[in-house]
């Protein structure tokens, strides 16, 4: 399917850019700044904003020197329940990404309306299977994976008859830098995948990649966001905030409409102004009438005349019929 409804948007190859604002778990756990953060995703044009949802203990080891900060971004039913809210008042889609089963069941309490996995997690098999039997559209990203990883992950969705699948391009890394970002695996994948659509997650600084990946074909853009770059935690720095964010989607409707549809036939806007800026056969200066016309005798300028330059050969060589003044057309009847 290269197309679904997401939230009642068409979303895929030839719909308009679907623009994911990632706020994950920049809201460090205050569900107060993860709604600012909402707000601000929806003014700069985004059209959904995804968090993550997670426990934790669920996530990792409590020996890992993250695990703290990790736990402080922890969201229980409540806090998701006002985050959907906020983002149904911005009229932005809300959904998330699970890092559990359990976290499937919280996030189908609350009633998003699609899933996104995580690259850490493409080899997750029973987290496949869960999202994959909601029969809600997945948003696969595929960091860190092999085209064989990424078709094995997408066969264990399709085995719950679920067929709702956009791959996304992603290197995770945070940020990676700009010749690590390989945007022409947009393509690899879309011809390994020809049956789905595919996007591009976006780490890398500034909106540029982003830009030419819609370019190659990315029907979709997922950007780290943030209000406040300065934010102590270890994502903002590498976010958009909402200037950049609402930049981003300015220059995305630039090349959507730029890259318009193949034209090079009579149907080209431009094909007027040919009657205009080409040019034609004239007179290079009097010729008199029974003058044989060599070529320094014929000025190629504007404007356009029957006789193209293209067809100088049917001119050189002949003779004029008549006197011609300098800069007369030539045209086959005076030769």
């Amino acid at each position: 399917m290269q197309t679904f409804k997401l939230d009642n948007r068409e979303v895929g190859v030839g719909c308009p850019t679907y623009v994911i604002a990632e706020i994950g778990f920049n809201h460090e756990g205050n569900v107060d700044l993860g709604i600012e953060m909402i707000r601000a995703a929806a003014a700069s044009g985004a059209d959904a904003v995804k968090f993550q949802t997670y426990k934790a203990d669920g996530l990792t080891v409590t020996s890992n020197p993250h695990f703290d900060l990790i736990k402080h971004g922890e969201l229980d039913l409540d806090a998701h329940k006002r985050l959907v809210a906020a983002a149904q008042d911005a009229k932005v889609t809300f959904f998330s990404t699970p890092f559990g089963v359990d976290m499937v069941e919280l996030l189908e309490k609350v009633g998003v309306p699609a899933y996104k996995i995580a690259s850490m997690d493409l080899d997750n098999q029973p987290l496949l299977e869960a999202v994959g039997k909601t029969g809600k559209p997945i948003i696969l990203s595929t960091g860190m994976g092999t085209l064989g990883e990424i078709e094995r992950a997408v066969q264990l969705l399709e085995a719950t008859g679920n067929r709702q699948i956009m791959l996304l391009h992603c290197v995770s890394e945070y940020p990676p830098a700009p010749e690590k970002a390989n945007l022409r695996t947009i393509e690899q994948i879309r011809a390994a995948f020809p049956a789905y659509s595919v996007g591009y997650s976006d780490h890398i600084l500034g909106n540029a990649a982003a830009v030419a990946a819609v370019a190659l074909g990315a029907v979709a853009i997922e950007k780290h966001f943030t209000t406040d770059k300065s934010l102590s935690g270890p994502d903002h720095a590498i976010s958009a905030d909402p200037k950049d964010l609402s930049e981003m989607v300015r220059d995305i409707r630039i090349i959507e409409a730029a890259l318009g549809r193949p034209c090079a036939d009579l149907s080209r806007p431009d094909r007027p102004s040919a009657l205009n800026m080409r040019r034609g056969l004239h007179a290079a200066h009097d010729i008199a009438e029974g003058t044989v016309i060599t070529a320094d005798m014929i000025k190629i300028i504007r404007p356009i005349t029957d006789l193209k330059p293209t067809d100088i050969g049917l001119v050189v060589g002949r003779k004029a019929k008549k006197t011609l003044k300098a800069e007369e057309a030539i045209t086959l009847d005076v030769i």
